[in-house]
């Protein structure tokens, strides 16, 4: 991540370009496009030569078809890599919507924020051949972007020359700041109607990433505030608990932002029996149950569809009408529970990568007699339990291995304690700390040792 570059004086687009781009409406073309799923295609425009990959698998050619532009961060991690599993998700997810994911390369620099006006007019040189070509809806149009992306998306791609979008919206994550004062160029009142929103971990500032004298929070503070003085109405920063620059499940922020906000688009899907539609997202099957045994409406409201999660599960996503971010989770092991991403348990539980780390819940969070809590994870066969007190915070206790099975055996926290750190690698092998003493394993040897206080 780099700070964005001074600007240089613009360059005009030739006339040819922008006339591909409607200003309302579908672009032109003489007939649909064939799918077009592809990778690494060369393009060149405003001096710069680089590529761009795209997926439309699952699109419905026959309907309006929308577009989600993602802009990887800088140094190109998943854009230098275009079948990695976390493009494939968020393509999955823009499909679900009718949406073509498209992925362009940033320059042989592998930075947007470094000489970003040039870069701009490359990129919307290639966004007015996507439109006119993939035949997108302009009203339909979703910006998506991590660290240098995010900085690109709001410096450059949604605050100079943006007429070309008439409806949408950005998910914005790890910085997106506006350092220059305003937008570059003055939002039509289509514009300012999109929804941008900004993410950013609560744990994501001075020194979390290059350069170590830029904070991704304060970025996504000036850039929401720099938007919602434009006239965004919608503008708004979401800082995500716990969470540091790296850990951001991004597939998942990108998806859920385009489930929120095309709820009546894309393909038909079959109504299953007994399901009901809340705020434009189907409640069916056990997650729909639960949700009407915990209450309904009055227990929380749905921000998302249904997806698919680590370990056979799926999960779908709500907020509490006590202002909490929750989800249920249903795997065919472990049934059906809930995490409550409000509270220091869920928090831990997102911060490690859902269940793709310790897998869906197999219990909902419970008390324990001293006042603790805890809810235990399991991973296909391997539980994890995380335990938290208002001394220790949230820790998480592998107890399908050595040292977890040691202080299970002492009788959990009414033995050994509450844990007080992780498991952590030692010369020998791994240790964890619990309140009242420490337990280690040696690797050579398979040797457990329990050390009280």
């Amino acid at each position: 991540m780099k700070l964005p570059s001074f600007r240089l004086p613009s360059s005009a687009l030739p006339a040819a370009v922008l006339a591909g781009v409607l200003m309302t409406g579908t672009a032109v073309a003489t007939a649909a496009p064939a799918h077009a799923s592809t990778t690494n295609t060369a393009y060149a425009a405003a001096g710069i030569s680089s590529q761009y990959h795209l997926y439309d698998a699952g699109v419905d050619r026959s309907k309006a078809v929308g577009v989600v532009f993602y802009f990887d961060g800088d140094g190109q991690y998943y854009a230098q890599r275009p079948t990695a599993s976390m493009l494939k998700t968020m393509a999955a997810r823009a499909a679900a919507k009718n949406m073509i994911l498209v992925v362009p390369v940033a320059p042989a620099n592998r930075s947007w924020t470094a000489n970003s006006e040039v870069v701009g007019d490359w990129f919307r040189a290639l966004a007015a051949k996507i439109v006119a070509e993939q035949r997108i809806d302009t009203t339909r149009i979703h910006l998506a972007g991590y660290s240098g992306g995010a900085e690109f998306i709001s410096t450059e791609v949604l605050s100079d020359r943006a007429g070309w979008i008439r409806g949408g919206g950005a998910t914005i994550i790890g910085g997106g700041g506006v350092y220059y004062g305003g937008l570059e160029t003055a939002p039509d009142a289509a514009l300012r109607a999109t929804d941008p929103t900004w993410y950013v971990g609560s744990q994501d500032g001075y020194g979390a990433t290059q350069p170590a004298n830029w904070s991704a929070l304060e970025a996504a503070g000036k850039g929401a505030a720099a938007y919602q003085k434009a006239g965004f109405a919608k503008a708004d920063r979401v800082v995500l608990p716990g969470l540091h620059h790296t850990n951001y499940n991004l597939p998942g922020l990108v998806g859920d932002d385009v489930d929120r906000l095309y709820p009546t688009t894309g393909t038909t899907v079959s109504p299953t029996a007994g399901a009901s539609e809340v705020n434009g997202f189907e409640l069916k099957g056990a997650i729909g149950s639960r949700w009407q045994t915990l209450g309904g409406s009055s227990w929380a409201t749905p921000v998302s569809a249904e997806h698919a999660s680590g370990y056979g599960s799926v999960y779908q996503r709500f907020v509490g009408t006590d202002g909490r971010e929750k989800a249920v989770y249903w795997s065919r092991a472990t049934g059906t529970r809930v995490v409550d991403y409000g509270g220091a348990i869920g928090r831990k539980f997102e911060a490690a990568g859902y269940a793709t780390s310790y897998g869906p819940p197999s219990s909902d969070e419970a008390r324990t007699a001293d006042g603790g809590a805890y809810q235990m994870f399991d991973a296909a066969g391997k539980r994890t339990k995380l335990m938290w007190s208002s001394a220790t915070g949230a820790r998480a206790v592998k107890e399908y291995g050595a040292i977890g099975k040691r202080w299970a055996a002492l009788g959990h926290e009414r033995g050994l304690g509450y844990p007080t750190s992780d498991e952590y690698s030692t010369p020998g092998g791994m240790a964890q700390k619990f309140t009242g003493g420490r337990i280690e394993w040696t690797a050579a040897t398979g040797a457990v040792r329990v050390i009280k206080n």
